[in-house]
């Protein structure tokens, strides 16, 4: 098993500096959640959303499933953009097939995610 942390802070300067148009990106935990803050150049206005996980993988065709409290209509606005990165959407639901975004994680699986309290943890495993 490999161990994977990852600081709330080291995350936020990575999505910074690798994704176009959010000029804020913060995040803390609540609970069982992830609190995700952030500002897109195309919205005049910022976002403040809940991202809970739902499920890991079993086997490396299943997905990560995120559950994001977001509204319906504001989700939609960012469908495009978050499957064009290879995610797929249902509902407030977001399946992420780690094989498709990476060959790292052809002979991984990502078995467990935890939220401390200012860090992400990523357990993988070979299968």
């Amino acid at each position: 098993m490999l161990k994977l942390e990852a600081s709330f802070s080291t995350i936020e300067k990575i999505v910074l500096k690798s994704t176009e148009g959010i000029s804020h990106f913060s995040l803390s935990k609540d609970e069982e959640s992830i609190i995700v803050k952030l500002k897109h150049g195309s919205f005049p206005f910022s976002i403040s959303l809940k991202v809970k996980v739902l499920s890991t993988q079993k086997k490396p065709e299943d997905p990560v499933i995120l559950k994001v409290g977001i509204p319906s209509f504001l989700m939609d606005m960012f469908k495009q953009r978050l499957e064009r990165e290879g995610l797929e959407i249902y509902g407030n639901e977001i399946y992420i097939y780690p094989r498709k975004i990476s060959k790292i994680f052809e002979d991984l699986i990502v078995s467990r995610l935890e939220i401390g309290e200012e860090k992400l943890i990523v357990y993988l495993e070979e299968v």
